[in-house]
């Protein structure tokens, strides 16, 4: 089985580093990005699954969440929203996303929220 591949885009460095350190181990090939701009790889080369984080350089995660998942071209994508918000819940559900993560997260309810979200049909 090939290996799975999972985008990460956060600003916040020390999350990124920590996240990508969690899902190599865990055996996924993890790219990383800090801001808007790496999500324009996307389109032409999709990962498997996608983490967001919903504040980017002051714009929302959530509305590119939900901007990919409305697309046809990109609406296919496993999308999860990562954010310290208290009402995310309702956040990833309005952004249409696959899932979430709250920050700060436990290393295994961030791994089973990956899982769950590239074993979804």
């Amino acid at each position: 089985m090939a290996q799975q591949t999972i985008m990460v885009i956060d600003d916040d460095q020390e999350i990124l580093t920590l996240i990508n350190l969690i899902l190599r181990d865990a055996g996924y090939l993890v790219k990383i990005g800090k801001d808007v701009t790496d999500l324009f790889e996307v389109e032409k080369n999709p990962p498997d699954l996608l983490l967001i984080d919903n504040w980017l350089d002051g714009k929302m995660g959530r509305d590119i969440c939900y901007q990919l998942k409305t697309s046809p071209k990109t609406q296919h994508l496993k999308v999860l929203l990562i954010s310290a918000t208290h009402n995310l819940p309702q956040t990833a559900e309005a952004a249409k996303a696959d899932g979430y993560v709250a920050k700060p997260f436990d290393v295994d309810v961030l791994l089973n929220a990956v899982k769950n979200a590239l074993s979804a049909a």
